[in-house]
């Protein structure tokens, strides 16, 4: 004997959405709100830390500042990613199902909010760093001489005082061509060619000339550890914070399930 089975509208309803476990418009939706908080953040705490930054600011206060500025990034980022997540929870609405279920499907549009965030966020950045680039390289572009080598500081300290002449000019190219290629770790030959330039348009000694070199060769290394240093540290810190964000995006999701379900149900009154 056959049955027939009818479903009613809301019945048929709950099939519909069981059916389809996972929203990605509430998952964009999640993440829109994250990096808009986020974003919003971050411009005001800029805006309020610069404000009280002094300049020229002393090594102690620069480091205070990165550090305070580094624990903001990391609050802010935390703070974005759980609204976006307790959106995505409120979003998803009530279920029939299971609670670890229930649970497990909540934790899913959180992490795929903040997948969705930090992908949009970092075409954001990759973009916003071609505009600035682009900026630069036109502006770099038009303050160039003619033979295209940039002067740069290290070059102008190891001839002081030379006197300005196209002699002077060509010399100096020739050691920035140098030091961009060697990037501070210069060949004997190398150093000693530097060295006799130095001293003949510094009207110094050569072996007060190769003293000049070795010291901004030392300088050049520091700065380029010190660099690489700071590039670890952020990219490290960075790391980090998009972890935590991760966390906070699931924990917010599945507290914002929660909260649904004691309103749902009646177990908390509803205000």
């Amino acid at each position: 004997m056959a049955t027939a089975t009818f479903l009613s509208e809301d019945t048929t309803a709950i099939v519909a959405e069981q059916e389809n476990r996972f929203s990605w418009g509430i998952a964009i939706a999640g993440a829109v709100a994250a990096t808009a908080t986020t974003f919003f953040l971050l411009t005001l705490g800029a805006g309020v830390g610069l404000a009280f930054l002094t300049v020229p600011a002393t090594a102690k206060g620069a480091t205070t500042f990165l550090t305070l500025g580094a624990i903001y990034f990391f609050a802010a980022e935390a703070f974005g990613f759980a609204v976006g997540g307790y959106l995505v929870g409120r979003l998803i609405g009530p279920e029939v199902e299971t609670s670890r279920e229930e649970e497990f499907r909540a934790a899913a549009h959180g992490f795929a909010m903040w997948a969705v965030a930090v992908v949009a966020s970092l075409f954001l950045i990759g973009a916003s760093s071609t505009m600035v680039g682009s900026a630069i390289g036109a502006g770099a572009a038009g303050d160039n001489d003619g033979d295209g080598a940039a002067q740069s500081y290290w070059v102008d300290e190891m001839f002081r005082p030379a006197p300005y002449s196209a002699q002077v000019t060509a010399d100096k190219a020739e050691v920035g061509r140098i030091l961009a290629r060697n990037l501070g770790a210069l060949s004997p030959r190398d150093r000693d060619r530097i060295a006799h330039l130095v001293s003949q348009d510094a009207g110094i000694s050569l072996e007060a000339g190769t003293i000049r070199v070795q010291n901004t060769e030392a300088e050049m290394r520091a700065a380029a550890d010190n660099a690489r240093k700071a590039a670890s540290i952020i990219s490290l810190w960075t790391a980090f914070a998009l972890l935590f964000g991760a966390v906070v995006s699931v924990a917010a999701a599945i507290s914002a399930r929660w909260m649904d379900d004691r309103i749902s149900f009646s177990l908390a009154p509803r205000r």
